[in-house]
């Protein structure tokens, strides 16, 4: 029986490849060798980023590139429920959590906007 390793593939098929994978999975792929590397940092495998709380924005398993199109960034409704609420009604516990939070988004999506101005994406809060 003849095998072929991963890395004897050609660039379009690592891609399709890699397109099945979540963040994290395409990341520690990516460390194993150069190769899977450099398809790891291809911006075509960046046009779709869905993030499911903003502590996945600072995981650093992404590519932020020319390539984006859609970018989703949902907080879990626990989480809303917290934040959602005038500001005099929360105590300090929740204004910290909501601040940190909505500061990390903040300073994403303006990275985001500095970078990649003009950009054409939808922002959709979840």
């Amino acid at each position: 029986i003849w095998a072929m390793h991963i890395t004897q593939l050609n660039r379009e098929c690592l891609l399709h490849l890699f397109s099945f994978l979540d963040k994290n999975s395409r990341k520690n792929l990516a460390k194993t060798c150069h190769k899977l590397l450099e398809v790891f940092q291809d911006p075509i495998l960046w046009s779709l980023l869905n993030f499911n709380s903003p502590t996945e924005l600072k995981k650093h398993n992404f590519l932020l590139g020319p390539a984006l199109k859609y970018l989703s960034i949902c907080w879990h409704s626990e989480r809303v429920k917290v934040c959602n609420i005038e500001d005099w009604m929360k105590n300090n516990f929740q204004k910290d959590f909501c601040n940190k939070h909505e500061n990390t988004v903040t300073d994403f999506l303006l990275e985001v906007g500095n970078r990649y101005l003009p950009l054409n994406d939808s922002i959709e809060n979840c």
